[in-house]
Formats: C-alpha cells, sequence, structure tokens
C-alpha cells in the first residue's frame, strides 16, 4: 500500500507541475540522473555528499540515485521482511547547488518564518551531515515523516533529507544519518537579499495606444506590500471605496483612496482555500472554489452559505449564476434567499471549462473548444443560447483567460498565460493584444484577477517577481480607456 501511494503521490506532482507553468516550459528535473552514483563496499559517493551505510539493513535503489556536479541524490530503504514490494523505512537525501528560492519556499511551507530563521535565529538547528537544518515533523499518507533542510551559503546549496516510517525514532535511521557527510565546496557564494532587504515592486503609470483607444494603467501601492509563494491562487473586488484582496485563502480588506490600498484588517474565514472572490450591487462579497461552500458576506459576516456547489459565477444582481469545474457538463444555479436551485447544463461548443464571468443578461465561457481549435471566450445569453465567439487576431486560441467583461466599448479579457490584455469591439471583432511589458512594466506576471470599479476602470492583481529576486510579491493595477 505504502507503495502505492508514493507512486500515486508522485504522479500526482508531475500532473500539478505540468498544469500550474503558466506558460513556461517547466524547468528540467533535477531528480534525472545524468550519470548513476557509485557504490564503493558499504559506501555511496558521490560528488556533493558521502554515505556509509549497511548493506544488510539498507536498499540503494540504484536506477534513481544521480551524482551530478549540481545534483545529487539517493533514496534508500528498509524493506519489508514479509512482503519486499513496501518498506518500512523510507529515507531520500539531496544535495542541490542552486539559488536559494525554493528553499525559502519551503521553509515557509513547512511552517517556519523566514525572518525568525535569518534575523532572530529563533529555531533551534539539528546538524546532519554538517550542515546545520530546520527539522519538521508531521504526518503524510498515514506515516511519520521528518523533514531536515537546510542552506550551505558558501556553497550555494540547498540540502534536504526526508525520512518517512511508521517509527522514526528507529535507532537504524540515526545510524545511517551518522554516516552522511556532506561535501560542499565553499566558493565565496552569497544568497540574494531576503525580502526585507529586497525592493519592493514599483512601476510608473503608462498608456498604450489600441486601435483608437488609448488604455492607460496606473500601479497602486498596497500597504503593506504583500510577498507570495504562490502564483495564481488571489483574487480582488472592490465595492466602493473598499476593495477585498483574497490571498492564499486569507481575505484583506484595505481601503482605497484613488492612489493606494491602505490595509484596514483581515475578516476571519471559518474554512481555508477559497480562491475567488466576486461582488454583487448590494455591495455583498461572495468567496468560492477550493471545493469549498459558496459564502456570501454582507457587513463583514457570513449571511449565507450554499453548499455542494463547485466555483459559481454570479450575476451582478445576485439572482443567479453558473457553476462549474472543468467539464463542459455545468449547473445554472437560480438563488432564492438562502436557498439555491440548480439545472444541468452543457456547453457543447467546449471540452473544458477554465472560467465563467455572469453578467445580469448574459454570460460568457472560457476554455478549450470541442473542435480542438483552441482557448476561446464563448458569449451566451441568459438562456444559454450561443451569441459569439472570441478569439485572437489571426481567428486562433487564446492562452488562458483568467478574466473577462462587457466594457462600454467592447470586451476586455485578461489572458494569464500570454501576459496579454485583448480588446474586442462591441460585435466580437479582436481591436488588439497588448503587452504586459508595455501596460505595467512587468517581466513575466501571472493575472491572478480583476474587477471593474463604478467609474468602469478594471482593478487587477497579479504576482511577479521583483528585480532583484528577493520576492514575489502580488501587485495591483488601475487599468482604463477602454
Amino acid at each position: 500500500m505504502k507503495k502505492f501511494l508514493a507512486l500515486l503521490l508522485t504522479a500526482f506532482m508531475l500532473i500539478a507541475l505540468v498544469a500550474c507553468t503558466g506558460g513556461k516550459a517547466p524547468a528540467e528535473d533535477p531528480d534525472t540522473p545524468d550519470k548513476p552514483a557509485e557504490t564503493a563496499g558499504d559506501g555511496l559517493n558521490t560528488a556533493l555528499f558521502t554515505l556509509e551505510f549497511d548493506k544488510d539493513v539498507w536498499t540503494l535503489d540504484e536506477e534513481s540515485a544521480s551524482d551530478d556536479e549540481e545534483y545529487c541524490s539517493a533514496n534508500l530503504q528498509i524493506l519489508d521482511p514479509d512482503d519486499p514490494e513496501y518498506y518500512l523505512i523510507n529515507v531520500d537525501i539531496s544535495a542541490n547547488i542552486t539559488d536559494p528560492y525554493d528553499f525559502r519556499e519551503d521553509i515557509v511551507y513547512y511552517g517556519f518564518d523566514q525572518y525568525e530563521y535569518a534575523e532572530n535565529n529563533s529555531y533551534e538547528l539539528v546538524n546532519v551531515g554538517g550542515v546545520d537544518c530546520l527539522k519538521y515533523e508531521g504526518e503524510s499518507w498515514g506515516e511519520t515523516t521528518v523533514k531536515y533542510l537546510g542552506r550551505a551559503e558558501s556553497a550555494g546549496a540547498t540540502v534536504e533529507v526526508a525520512v518517512s516510517a511508521e517509527d522514526v525514532s528507529d535507532s537504524r535511521i540515526a545510524t545511517l544519518l551518522e554516516g552522511l557527510k556532506f561535501t560542499l565546496a565553499d566558493t565565496g557564494n552569497e544568497d540574494g537579499p531576503w525580502e526585507w532587504e529586497g525592493e519592493p515592486f514599483s512601476a510608473e503609470d503608462a498608456s498604450v495606444a489600441a486601435g483608437s483607444f488609448t488604455v492607460e494603467t496606473k500601479w497602486l501601492p498596497i500597504n503593506e506590500y504583500i510577498s507570495t509563494f504562490e502564483t495564481f491562487e488571489h483574487d480582488v473586488a472592490a465595492v466602493g471605496n473598499t476593495v477585498y484582496i483574497l490571498t492564499e485563502g486569507t481575505l484583506k480588506q484595505y481601503a482605497y483612496d484613488g492612489s493606494a490600498l491602505n490595509y484596514e484588517k483581515d475578516i476571519e474565514l471559518e474554512e481555508d482555500g477559497y480562491d475567488v472572490i466576486l461582488k454583487t450591487d448590494d455591495g455583498s462579497v461572495w468567496l468560492t472554489g477550493g471545493m469549498n461552500d459558496l459564502i456570501c458576506i454582507k457587513d463583514g459576516a457570513v449571511a449565507e452559505t450554499y453548499a455542494d456547489l463547485d466555483t459559481v459565477a454570479v450575476s451582478p444582481d445576485g439572482t443567479w449564476g453558473v457553476s462549474y469545474f472543468t467539464s463542459n457538463e455545468c449547473k445554472m444555479i437560480t438563488f432564492n434567499g438562502g436557498t439555491a436551485s440548480a439545472t444541468d447544463i452543457t456547453f457543447a461548443e467546449l471540452d473544458m471549462v477554465s472560467y465563467v464571468k455572469v453578467d445580469n443578461d448574459a454570460f460568457y465561457v472560457c476554455g478549450n473548444a470541442a473542435d480542438e481549435s483552441g482557448h476561446k471566450v464563448f458569449i451566451y445569453n441568459k438562456d444559454g443560447v450561443l451569441q459569439k465567439t472570441l478569439c485572437d487576431g489571426e481567428g486562433e486560441g487564446l492562452g488562458s483567460i483568467t478574466y473577462f467583461a462587457k466594457t462600454g466599448n467592447g470586451y476586455i479579457g485578461f489572458d494569464g498565460n500570454m501576459r496579454t490584455v485583448l480588446l474586442w469591439d462591441a460585435d466580437g471583432a479582436f481591436i488588439a493584444e497588448l503587452e504586459d511589458s508595455d501596460l505595467f512594466g512587468t517581466s513575466y506576471p501571472w493575472f491572478c484577477g480583476s474587477d471593474m470599479l463604478s467609474d468602469g476602470s478594471i482593478i487587477t492583481v497579479m504576482t511577479e517577481d521583483r528585480a532583484d529576486e528577493s520576492a514575489t510579491e502580488l501587485v495591483a493595477f488601475i487599468v482604463k480607456g477602454f
């Protein structure tokens, strides 16, 4: 069972990697060995570590062991004597000559505070193989998991040792780790700045010609800045002069004064994982996604909860919506007080749905066309009858629309994969495709979410790496002129 679960988890992680590259080709997998590690007697010698172990106790997976100048790894197991297809103890060891940012992301993921680690030395470190490491202990797939995470800055190396076992206090594990020695050469490396040492993002106002229109953008400072290791899970909604930012499941409230977003408070949520925020004309905000119930928040408190729905796009008047996941089989939702009724609807023009936006009298479904012509925007009337199909200037597919809206001049779409803003006229004819670098001064952002303000301008949030690579920030802009 343990072997099956491990293989299943590996397959899931590979699928997630492909799905989350956001248009970038995925980086080469460092786990693919350039050459096998060499064993000598009861030892393993690689370019970055040596390991002495008892071959009568431990089984080395020689096919997965790698030995490269910049990446070395090994997997050792104590197999179940009753069924050698399964392990009792599993240990993964790796050393990687790389930048520090994956290490910093990992320590945050495992619950450590970067500032407390780097500046205040608040955590007791464990020396593993000559490198001082943070120690994390938790549960995974019914087993106890211990991870040792370390950064050897002078060598520009990150090390990790992961142990999985029913009993992590087994003396054989300690004996194995006593035989580990990281052999990392001091190259005089100095890691880049931590986020509090780096230069926060900023941008100048911009204006870009688009046909007969001029699209203007203004950067909105967020006080305090929002740093993140999550590229996608952020959204925004504006109600009057109040702006709500949903970031990694946390709902933050800001005062918008026309030039900046000033933090006011966090709104407590009973569930984590929400990734979409919407607003309705009565000033309510709605949270959906993340396999959670749809909730409606009024005056800072949950007023309604709707269960058993997928991600829901809600109409501005709050009377109806569309529930969707990834299939073209969705549901039309009618809201009546605290109840919601659902009717099945299938969008035959699509084979996969990625984003839906609803107006009072129409809705827009973005996803892959069933005829394999690519990602497009399909515009339906309220009865679900197709009215228009929008594509790029060549009549071909788009990248991945993450926000779409009808404006006073036509339609606007934010393409997350292509990092472009697209404009169409009221008939659906293509007008222009505008680059993120020209509009926002960004280099490779992900367009997370947007919302239209009462004056027809759009507030949008995106993730972008700082120029000094000290952090990824969630940044905000106003877009107007179309």
